[in-house]
């Protein structure tokens, strides 16, 4: 058989849930228990092995890291060094190209899905019962990656205005337990031309709704810089509350209660007023006149005071979303990407290597050895993965731990030979720099 021949398996991406809910010490004590690993000899070499096989994969995440530090360096908020070079525009934009190529990449290996279009429109469709209701202006973003990794519930209580808020209900929130974004703001030049094509107006006044549209972003917010964050546990129907550029609106009910409030304070005025009219009449009429203006300035102020109070609480609940769903930033959401690609990788390595170590694996029954290992995760923690199988099968071919036989079947390095290899493997990489 040609190595070069290709090997097919159906793609794990297709059904979504690829990212592995455990532990990297779970998964490796799990591999332990099987039947290769019988003898504690066994078990001891293989700890051997799968110790080697992160040390490896560690070795290559600081590489990695190293790099897409530096292709990240000309757009990241936080440099606090001077760059020694400056690039031009097209440098800029190929530069920025790459990144987000390598995002991408990273985030697939850390077993994150992106959120299509098609399925942002969908989630912004919607919102949560006590979620803040935004809008986002896409059209600011010349990027915009935003990559989700497992999905969960949280359970959340409030008062039931059926029960005139005298008792409480419970609901259910879905939510990403993982949320990356990636974005950037285009140019003051691009933005002021898609405008005036837009709107069919000259330069002046696309400028002028430029201003108007961003002046609600932060103080120090640049075009020059792609800003990365990273949140955990943030309710699915509310993702738009993350983007900096939102416009916050009230929702149906609370203009509802600011109308009922301003409508039953104005009944009450009238009421008052009319038997203050009776005795205003009969003094003069400039009690009349202070009378009017004091009730209607008093109707004015209290529904201004509301409507305030009520933007408050919208802006608190956004902030404490932010403040402690928030995980890393800018440099440390790149960290904590890589990270996690790391675990994810050494985890697929040690459950595709131990599953494949018993005997050779023909080609055409590498689905059904996917399907046994995922049989295995759901039998020994109870969670259905959908094994990412191909791309754990490529990176142990690249590193000598798995090879195509004569016969056209993949076979496993046996463990005492796997762990000298895997020896050499690190003193060589050691030295290569």
């Amino acid at each position: 058989m040609n190595d070069a021949t290709p090997i097919t398996i159906a793609p794990a991406a297709q059904s979504g849930k690829t990212f592995i809910p455990l532990s990297r010490t779970d998964v490796i004590e799990a591999a332990l228990s099987q039947e290769p690993f019988a003898s504690d000899a066994g078990r001891q070499l293989a700890r051997s092995v799968f110790h080697k096989i992160g040390c490896l994969r560690q070795h290559q995440s600081a590489q990695a890291l190293n790099e897409l530090a530096e292709v990240y360096d000309p757009f990241n908020p936080d440099d606090d060094t001077i760059n020694q070079e400056s690039l031009g525009v097209e440098q800029r934009v190929d530069k920025r190209r790459l990144l987000v190529e390598k995002l991408r990449q990273h985030a697939v290996s850390a077993n994150y899905e992106e959120l299509t279009e098609q399925g942002l429109e969908d989630v912004l469709a919607n919102a949560t019962p006590d979620g803040v209701d935004v809008d986002v202006d896409f059209t600011e973003l010349e990027v915009k990656l935003i990559f989700f990794r497992g999905e969960g519930d949280i359970t959340r209580s409030k008062r039931d205005i059926k029960r005139l808020y005298l008792k409480t209900f419970s609901y259910t929130v879905p939510t990403y337990q993982r949320l990356c974004m990636a974005i950037k703001f285009k140019t003051e030049d691009v933005r002021i031309a898609e405008i005036m094509q837009a709107d069919k107006v000259g330069e002046a006044s696309a400028k002028k709704k430029l201003h108007k549209l961003r002046k609600r972003l932060p103080v120090g917010a640049s075009t020059d810089h792609v800003y990365l964050k990273i949140f955990k546990n943030i309710p699915i129907h509310d993702v738009e509350m993350l983007f900096p550029n939102i416009r916050v609106k009230m929702k149906y009910r609370d203009k509802v209660q600011l109308g009922g409030s301003a409508l039953l304070g104005t009944i009450t005025w009238a009421i008052g007023t009319a038997t203050k009219l009776l005795v205003a009449v009969a003094l003069s009429p400039v009690m009349l006149a202070l009378a009017l203006v004091t009730g209607v300035g008093g109707i004015l102020y209290a529904q201004i005071r509301n409507i305030f109070i009520t933007r408050d609480r919208y802006r608190m609940q956004l902030a404490q979303s932010l403040y402690f769903q928030n995980l890393a930033n800018n440099q440390g959401a790149l960290a904590l990407m890589v990270d996690e690609a790391e675990e994810e990788d050494v985890k697929e390595e040690v459950l595709l290597y131990s599953h494949m170590l018993e005997r050779p694996v023909p080609l055409a029954e590498l689905d059904a050895l996917d399907r046994r290992i995922e049989a295995f995760l759901r039998a020994k923690f109870r969670v259905e993965v959908n094994f990412d199988m191909h791309e754990a099968m490529e990176r142990l071919l690249a590193c000598g731990l798995l090879a195509r036989t004569p016969a056209g079947e993949l076979q496993a390095m046996p463990l005492a030979e796997a762990d000298k290899h895997l020896h050499q493997r690190w003193c060589d990489a050691l030295e290569a720099h």
